[in-house]
């Protein structure tokens, strides 16, 4: 899995530098951009699998396919390629959000795309797709210069709440809030969000906290974590 650097937006997550022409969201009431993400993570994410990851480049709706090495379907050790359905939208009943969802991918300086539209949300397509083994990562913006933003009302989801993904073929996966957590932006819990896990798991990040007036930036990051219900 290659390293992860989330940029500025409303999401507020990234191992990339400040400063890097990221900054895509703002205060509602704010005049400059403020949704800033900064090193969330480190330059190199270990796999959910124990080996590295490859998917295409993302953030248009294109496809991932993962493969999992390590895994035999025969004795003589063929290759296991796990391909989930590639992911389309979410719905989090409890806080009112159906919202379609692209593939993120990471920008040349290592920033980590995130969506243009605040209405949208997106996955990290090099990490675990939703169903798989270990974390899917989903960003999602929490205002921007018009109003609010998907995620919003992320910080009001309780554990139970129910958060459904819905797949290209029509299937969905869904999961259950174990708990919500939130960090100032420069002690983002890396491991805790992108470490490897046995199961299926899911995390949804957005911006939180107090928004800084001096540098047009949340203070703070959302992050929820949900396993499969």
């Amino acid at each position: 899995m290659v390293g992860l650097l989330l940029a500025a937006g409303g999401i507020m997550l990234v191992a990339a530098p400040t400063g890097s022409g990221l900054d895509v969201e703002s205060s509602a009431t704010g005049d400059d951009a403020g949704f800033s993400f900064d090193d969330l993570v480190p330059d190199w994410v270990p796999s959910p699998f124990g080996e590295s990851t490859e998917s295409t480049t993302a953030g248009s709706g294109s496809e991932a396919t993962v493969a999992v090495a390590g895994q035999s379907a025969s004795a003589a050790g063929t290759t296991v390629i796990v391909d989930e359905p590639t992911p389309v939208g979410i719905r989090i009943p409890a806080i009112g959000v159906d919202a379609s969802m692209i593939p993120l991918g990471l920008r040349p300086d290592r920033t980590i795309e995130v969506p243009q539209d605040f209405a949208q949300t997106g996955w990290w397509v090099d990490g675990p797709e939703p169903g798989e083994p270990g974390p899917a990562v989903v960003l999602g913006h929490v205002d921007s210069r018009s109003g609010p933003a998907v995620f919003l009302d992320l910080r009001y989801l309780q554990p139970g709440d129910e958060v459904v993904i819905d797949r290209v073929d029509g299937t969905t996966v869904t999961y259950r809030v174990d708990r919500l957590e939130q960090h100032p932006k420069d002690e983002f819990p890396t491991e805790a969000v992108y470490g490897p896990t046995a199961d299926a798991q899911l995390r949804l990040i957005t911006c939180g906290g107090d928004f800084d007036q001096g540098i047009r930036h949340y203070v703070d990051n959302i992050v929820v974590f949900a396993s499969l219900a």
